[in-house]
């Protein structure tokens, strides 16, 4: 019987061996540790990199309201059984085309067939009817208002419109709701004759003494 003897070639050794030293060395080799977790910092707990931070709690504010009773003064405590003093304002009067003297204690409309405005700041009015043959007074044609120490003349959108002569000043004439404030001794056409003049509380107290 014929025997083969197996035959194993140097170079083919050499790289089991160097196989073998590979692995053996693989084996001895230990991996490397991995890198440590930071942990990101949480509310409460202080870290090295972010240092925390006491923020102070906001100061509480007065509401307006609550301000303005702190610093406004207490009332007197008599202040209720205090009557306050009438109003002691003089009204004055408008002196009309046959004489007649109409006072401006309230408001007053004049015109033909003069009627209260739609929209009356005022509970209490006075109307004045004048003469106008012509038509040329409209039917609610003027307002006279006094305010304070003054009084004011306003068109109610008539047809022509008042013509309104202040002392010292050209002739004027308020169209299409247009007021003007007015002085003693102002002369104020409507049309058709009528004519009114402006008076003073001084001149008709004077005027009735005599």
């Amino acid at each position: 019987m014929l025997r083969v003897a197996s035959v194993v070639r140097p170079r083919a050794r050499r790289t089991i061996d160097s196989v073998t030293e590979d692995l053996e060395h693989t084996r001895n080799v230990r991996p490397a540790p991995p890198p440590p977790l930071v942990e990101p910092p949480q509310p409460g707990r202080s870290s090295r990199s972010v240092p925390a931070v006491d923020i102070p709690a906001p100061e509480p504010t007065a509401r307006p309201a609550d301000a303005a009773a702190a610093t406004a003064p207490p009332p007197p405590a008599d202040t209720a059984s205090v009557p306050r003093p009438p109003e002691t304002r003089r009204p004055y009067r408008v002196r009309m085309a046959d004489g007649v003297v109409v006072s401006l204690d309230l408001t007053v409309y004049l015109g033909r067939k003069p009627s209260v405005p739609r929209i009356a700041s005022d509970r209490r009015v006075r109307l004045v009817a004048v003469p106008s043959a012509a038509k040329e007074v409209s039917a609610t044609h003027l307002e006279l208002r006094q305010t304070g120490e003054a009084v004011v003349a306003t068109d109610m959108r008539s047809t022509n419109g008042s013509t309104i002569t202040v002392p010292g000043s050209k002739p004027r004439t308020l169209l299409r709701g247009e007021s003007a404030v007015v002085t003693p001794g102002t002369i104020i056409d409507l049309g058709d004759g009528n004519v009114l003049e402006l008076l003073s509380p001084e001149r008709l107290t004077a005027e009735a003494d005599a």
